[in-house]
């Protein structure tokens, strides 16, 4: 997963299909169907603990892979397992939750990597796509991922700022 779109690739990472962010969340919905190989779990909103106004939930095992529909920024795709049914799930960063990635943390631009614990880790932006966010915020919007002290990655995000990870 990129800052701007869903690519599922070969084990041998050669391209097989891709879809944009911007083609909309039943076009995001299906291709993750595909790529997974599993229809997702529908979560009513009103089950959703969540603070941005998430209107749908889409969830493909448990918390593996989650599609959230928010009123105010469309939707975002977030990766909380490494994989699900043995498709690897990695930012384009080239990891995924649970890989260490403190030397790409590291090696980022003061504005894409927020360390507000000053312990090396918070989150990050891997793969920016504007400057700001579409909703007016001042920071990198893109793809984004959660670091934690020693350098695991807890979560990937897209798009979006590293607002998704202060609820």
């Amino acid at each position: 997963m990129s800052g701007s779109q869903l690519v599922s690739e070969t084990d041998g990472g050669v391209p097989v299909a891709t879809v944009d962010f911007a083609a909309g969340t039943d076009a995001a919905v299906a291709f993750l169907s595909e790529a997974l190989g599993s229809e997702p779990d529908q979560v009513p909103a009103a089950d959703v603990q969540a603070c941005s106004n998430v209107s749908a939930r889409f969830a493909w095992g448990g918390d593996a892979a989650v599609l959230d529909v928010r009123e105010s920024a469309g939707f975002v795709v977030t990766f909380r397992q490494p994989s699900f049914g043995g498709v690897a799930l990695k930012g384009s960063g080239a990891f995924a939750v649970g890989d260490n990635a403190q030397a790409f943390f590291d090696a980022l631009p003061h504005e894409h990597a927020f360390d507000e614990g000053n312990d090396d880790s918070g989150p990050f932006v891997y793969d920016e796509t504007a400057a700001v966010a579409p909703w007016g915020e001042d920071n990198a919007f893109g793809g984004v991922a959660m670091l934690q002290p020693g350098g695991a990655v807890s979560a990937i995000v897209a798009p979006d700022t590293t607002r998704a990870f202060y609820c």
